[in-house]
């Protein structure tokens, strides 16, 4: 009850405005607090995307260079050149699942480690493809180069 001395009483609460209220969110502020935080979370989706391809990128030319570095040592203890020809690469340790690696050009490595220069293609599973020189003398694959 609401009373004041002094004043009439009202039959329909206070007009004055001490009504008894329970604490709380209306449903409407609920709904507009999820509507803003739904946009949020769609808006993030996309980069969150991008940012784990980029990471799955950095995975496959990693497995890639480790690979050149094994076939690397490879030359060196069979003391002659070692020929690549153009071909899918497959059973590549560290590769995430679904990627695929080829040689493009052919590639030679020299005994002493070092190698000819060649491209290397990358293809994600959603078909986005980075292609690369491999640069001698280090025989390495640089993620850094632009995107195609």
């Amino acid at each position: 009850r609401c009373r004041r001395p002094g004043r009439r009483r009202v039959r329909q609460g206070c007009a004055s405005g001490c009504r008894n209220r329970q604490g709380g969110y209306s449903l409407l502020e609920v709904m507009i607090a999820l509507a803003i935080l739904a946009l949020a979370v769609a808006l993030s989706i996309p980069s969150m995307a991008a940012l784990h391809e980029r990471q799955q990128v950095h995975e496959a030319f990693a497995a890639l260079n480790a690979w050149m570095l094994d076939r690397r040592t490879g030359a060196r203890l069979a003391g002659a050149p070692v020929d690549f020809p153009a071909e899918p690469l497959s059973g590549l340790t560290g590769m995430p699942r679904g990627w695929q690696a080829e040689l493009v050009q052919p590639w030679t490595l020299h005994p002493s480690g070092a190698c000819s220069e060649g491209r290397i293609r990358i293809a994600s599973p959603r078909g986005r493809i980075w292609e690369r020189p491999v640069s001698p003398p280090a025989c390495r694959a640089e993620f850094e180069v632009a995107e195609r």
